[in-house]
């Protein structure tokens, strides 16, 4: 294993070295640290590994792993300043010359957006906000997700180096839109119907399905007497009238520290109809968005009693859904000002 580590050390070191664009970076980091790259798959092999060899094999794991993630920030910079240099001298002719007359259009993602809130709008929900940089305490405490809690490792946080003037706090940019709930559940009477959409940020591998910043949809649903069965109903009535009458939803178990229980909501395959193909992975469903009832802790946080309340917490990720919708392949496309995603939206 040492052996291997060294090995995939020099190869990426020499490949890092010999990179001339930040593209060519972007692939290496993918491949040595998205999901199945080379450091993830490593990391799965330890637990095979015996006690002795591992207490050699760790350290140096980490060790490589940091000098690598350094070598490609410091090659990052120097292809950056590069790039500054070779602009310095460049000018601009912005005389003469006739500029394109364009109609605008609405962004494809911002329609879908506007689309989804006008959907629940219809059962009664109402639009609130939240800040995009907030507090330790905001984004996980009250949402029955503690210091040092291991279902932290699940948000890859971005954390800023300052702390809040309320009692010392870390600060942080948000990494879901579940930081409004104490927000709603503090200042809201019971029945709650509001929902939140809004930009999220973790620090992602970005690759065709992940970016590290990103639009997050959701709802949170409180009153007596609300189960599963409202949750089943919601996600029917929005998946119908996004994808058609014909779709299907279906709930399966899935872990969420802020409900219980918890659910990923799955919707038939658009494409297949359910008899399986490459998009759906030959299953028949693609799981659409998370959701679950509220936990009990979260709402006493927010000052309801659970014996008397019980409440609903469903949300996903807009880009995604929009990528099903209207045939995008690449996430990173709703970000770059290509126009051609204006094409046929």
């Amino acid at each position: 294993m040492e052996e291997k580590l060294k090995q995939i050390q020099q190869d990426y070191l020499n490949k890092i070295n010999s990179s001339k664009s930040l593209k060519e970076l972007d692939t290496i980091f993918i491949d040595l640290f998205g999901k199945n790259g080379e450091v993830d798959l490593l990391s799965h092999q330890f637990k095979n590994l015996p006690k002795d060899e591992l207490k050699t094999v760790g350290p140096l794991f980490n060790q490589i792993k940091q000098e690598l993630e350094k070598a490609i920030n410091d090659k990052r910079l120097t292809i950056n300043e590069l790039i500054y240099k070779a602009l310095e001298n460049e000018t601009l002719d912005i005389k003469g010359g006739k500029i394109k007359d364009r109609k605008g259009h609405m962004h494809p993602l911002t329609a879908f957006e506007e689309q989804t809130a006008k959907i629940f709008n219809k059962l009664g929900f109402v639009q609130i906000d939240a800040p995009l940089i907030d507090t330790d305490h905001n984004n996980f405490e009250v949402l029955n997700i503690p210091e040092n809690h291991p279902a932290r490792d699940l948000w890859d946080t971005l954390y800023i180096d300052q702390k809040s003037k309320i009692k010392n706090q870390k600060l942080l940019l948000r990494t879901h839109t579940s930081n409004s709930q104490i927000r709603a559940l503090k200042s809201s009477k019971p029945p709650i119907r509001l929902m939140n959409i809004g930009r999220c940020f973790r620090y992602e591998a970005v690759d065709a399905r992940h970016e590290h910043t990103f639009e997050q949809f959701e709802i949170i649903y409180v009153d007596k007497k609300v189960s599963m069965a409202n949750l089943q109903y919601l996600s029917e009535y929005f998946l119908k009238a996004i994808f058609g009458e014909d779709i299907k939803a279906r709930l399966k178990p899935k872990y969420y520290p802020f409900v219980e229980p918890g659910v990923g909501v799955d919707g038939l395959c658009i494409f297949c109809k359910g008899k399986g193909c490459k998009v759906c992975g030959g299953i028949g469903w693609l799981e659409l968005a998370g959701a679950g009832m509220i936990h009990p802790n979260v709402l006493r946080a927010g000052g309801i009693d659970p014996k008397e309340y019980s409440g609903i917490a469903w949300g996903f990720g807009p880009a995604r859904m929009a990528m099903i919708k209207y045939g995008i392949e690449d996430i990173r496309v709703f970000n770059s000002g290509d126009l051609k995603l204006y094409e046929n939206k």
